[in-house]
């Protein structure tokens, strides 16, 4: 008989929360960073950059879903989730350090030129994508391994309604703060003159391996006294099989209320991750912030997320957990396209204005607030899904419902990354380029792609987010009927 869980202490929330630091730092560093590192430090054309990234989605199209099918049948004295979270803390963070110190041949320059389907680049360019996407491939392997375990963890610590909101604004908060972190040691530590070519990466990329490295190694040992009051998977359970676990795969979309959350998932998915791959090109070069101003805007986000974490329970009270998500991602399109809009119109005053700086922060505090309200919001919301589908089936499956979720993200978000590094080859914005020598009308065109264009697929988010059922009063008859076949068995 499964007992039910109620609120969690705020000691276990921070223990299990700590771990999105490392999550944030990670994926920061890739989507961030990663373009920008390899065009203007690394030379490498934009094109070439997005199609690697986007190609090393082929291993997430198994990885995603198997690691979250497995996790939720693993048995083991250390539970379900903690054997994964272990197995992947040194692998990701040796992956993070090889895909920003690639071996120096790698980075010759070289004159020659090879062709393939039309598309043209130097022998050396063309190996870096080999070694980007490989590496990528492995990166994205092993976040999985720590991802979706870690967060089906976080769903499992209760099953009250509102308690799984709170536990996932921490996990929220920490995410973005270790996000907020690296953002502000990339040009405050690390790239204090910003990025240009050349510029020897190695020190970045071996302090966010250590640091990624050593929180998910904290978060498992803290989080281990959890383990004897998790779910286990049934003694009677059938082997695996390849068949069963692709029936298990797309049975998640059976249920209606989860499609929803997954369809608005894909578009809104599609914005951040060409936003993500301009974020740093549009600082330096559409605003023509200095290395210092780019170090203080994390500040502002750090604001928007403890604003956001204290708002997203009343919030979620008040208008519910499909409301707080289409407020939030509303939130986050307007700050996107709002500034590139009004300097359109040439509203806002010239680059160098003191204002811009703050016009820019601003920007960022709504966008990253809208964001996490959205982002604990979804997380608490895929929860109460997992607890529907257990009524329905008999089944705990925390693990799948999250690795195709994150799965059709990544894969979005690549779409959004190689869109992005097409549209800045078709611009013609320059690799190796130089802040205030970049045409005009490439800065304008790279406005519009990044602040504007980005921001349209949100219309189809929010559409799919209202057809969301599940309210406070649908989960308490849910929890009702897990009470009733809890005592039955």
């Amino acid at each position: 008989m499964r007992e039910p869980r109620g609120l969690a202490s705020t000691s276990l929330k921070l223990r299990f929360a700590m771990g999105g630091a490392a999550e944030g730092a990670v994926i920061w560093a890739f989507s961030g960073f990663n373009f920008i590192i390899y065009t203007v430090i690394f030379g490498m054309p934009g094109t070439l950059v997005g199609l690697a990234v986007f190609l090393s989605l082929v291993l997430d199209a198994i990885s995603d879903p198997l690691i979250g099918y497995l996790s939720d049948r693993w048995k083991s004295r250390w539970g379900r989730r903690h054997p994964f979270i272990y197995f992947a803390a040194l692998p990701l963070g040796a992956c993070v350090y090889y895909i920003y110190v690639p071996p120096e041949f790698l980075l010759a320059p070289n004159s020659e030129i090879w062709s393939f389907l039309g598309y043209e680049a130097s022998p050396t360019q063309w190996a870096l994508a080999a070694w980007l996407f490989v590496f990528a491939s492995l990166l994205k392997f092993f976040l999985t391994c720590y991802h979706l375990p870690h967060i089906a963890l976080g769903s499992e610590l209760t099953d009250d309604y509102m308690e799984r909101t709170r536990i996932f604004r921490y996990n929220t908060l920490f995410t973005f703060c270790g996000a907020s972190a690296l953002a502000f040691s990339f040009y405050a530590v690390f790239f204090t003159q910003g990025p240009k070519p050349g510029l020897d990466t190695s020190t970045f990329a071996v302090s966010v391996a250590i640091f990624s490295t050593t929180i998910i190694f904290l978060t498992a040992f803290l989080t281990r006294d959890q383990i004897p009051f998790l779910v286990q998977p049934p003694d009677d359970q059938p082997k695996f099989s390849t068949r069963d676990f692709i029936t298990e795969a797309l049975s998640v979309f059976s249920n209606k209320n989860y499609r929803m959350l997954f369809f608005g998932l894909v578009f809104l998915t599609a914005m951040t991750g060409i936003r993500e791959t301009l974020n740093v090109n549009m600082g330096l070069y559409y605003w023509e912030l200095v290395p210092a101003q780019l170090a203080l805007l994390p500040f502002f986000t750090i604001v928007a997320y403890f604003v956001a974490v204290t708002l997203v329970a009343p919030m979620t009270r008040r208008f519910d957990k499909k409301g707080t998500m289409q407020i939030g991602v509303g939130i986050s399109a307007l700050a996107a396209s709002t500034p590139v809009l009004l300097r359109s119109f040439e509203v806002l005053p010239d680059n160098g204005s003191p204002a811009i700086f703050y016009i820019v922060g601003m920007s960022g505090f709504f966008y990253y607030g809208g964001w996490s309200l959205f982002l604990t919001s979804i997380y608490s919301a895929i929860g109460d899904v997992v607890d529907e589908q257990e009524v329905l089936t008999g089944r705990r499956q925390e693990g799948i419902f999250f690795a195709v979720r994150t799965f059709f993200s990544k894969m979005t978000n690549g779409v959004g990354a190689l869109l992005a590094g097409i549209a800045i080859d078709i611009i013609g914005f320059p690799p190796n380029a130089v802040v205030g020598e970049v045409d005009p009308q490439i800065i304008f065109e790279l406005g519009l792609v990044e602040g504007v264009i980005a921001a349209v697929p949100v219309l189809g988010a929010i559409y799919f987010y209202g057809k969301y059922k599940i309210d406070k009063d649908r989960h308490e008859e849910i929890r009702q009927a897990l009470e009733v076949k809890s005592k039955a068995a």
